[in-house]
């Protein structure tokens, strides 16, 4: 094994930010090795770490949810990158943690707010990939999520879009309005998630990320058509 490449991969991880990028890039180095590029994203780093925190929070690293983030990372990186990141990946997921404040303060300087509240998304769905979100996966991302400066509203409406109940308290969750809202309230509430999630919004992302926001804008599309033929108008 190259040392060389594992400590220029631990240099890259204290240019991300400090020894939680030092200690995930000695590991992209270790396994990397000549093929090891310095051009890894922010991004790519933290779905990594946050990833192994989802997986693992529940006591149960089950195979679903690392399929999950094995298909992630192939459909965005390819598949080459894919299987070193998943190298790494089955190393983090049984090491202990940095803590989930320090991560994410660091994810904040790097990404902007549309792009995090598509990683609280696909966390969601490493969650769901069972069928059964656990009561402490939720907790872990709703703290990941305050620490991403998201709103309640903006986090329960990702919420509801894994939801098993499709009906219509559900469709009032995802546009993030209680049922007595006015009809205007709730058309003012579409335009907003609409513009908000809107996929062409997303630049610089992986076509993963974009259908993720296709599948979001489409939840909310989805939602509005629901309480839009309930009431009527």
């Amino acid at each position: 094994m190259n040392d060389y490449a594992k400590w220029v991969g631990g240099g890259l991880g204290w240019m991300w930010g400090g020894p939680i990028g030092a200690f995930v890039g000695y590991q992209l180095g270790k396994y990397i090795g000549k093929n090891f590029q310095s051009k890894e994203t922010s991004f790519e780093i933290s779905l990594l770490i946050l990833s192994a925190m989802v997986v693992k929070v529940d006591g149960k690293i089950k195979k679903e949810e690392l399929d999950c983030v094995r298909a992630f990372f192939i459909q965005s990186f390819g598949k080459l990158k894919s299987d070193q990141y998943f190298h790494v990946f089955n190393e983090v997921k049984h090491k202990k943690f940095p803590s989930v404040r320090s991560v994410c303060l660091e994810v904040n300087k790097h990404v902007t707010h549309k792009t995090r509240l598509q990683i609280i998304h696909f966390l969601f769905s490493i969650a769901n990939s069972d069928r059964h979100i656990d009561a402490k996966e939720i907790d872990i991302i709703k703290k990941i999520s305050k620490y991403f400066w998201i709103s309640e509203y903006d986090f329960s409406s990702i919420e509801a879009m894994f939801s098993n109940k499709k009906n219509i308290n559900n469709a009032y969750d995802i546009l993030g309005v209680p049922k007595s809202s006015s009809d205007d309230e709730i058309k003012k509430a579409y335009r907003k998630m609409i513009k908000k999630y809107h996929p062409d919004k997303l630049k610089d992302v992986s076509d993963d990320i974009i259908q993720m926001a296709k599948q979001k804008f489409q939840s909310v599309k989805d939602a509005y058509e629901y309480i839009r033929k309930q009431r009527g108008f």
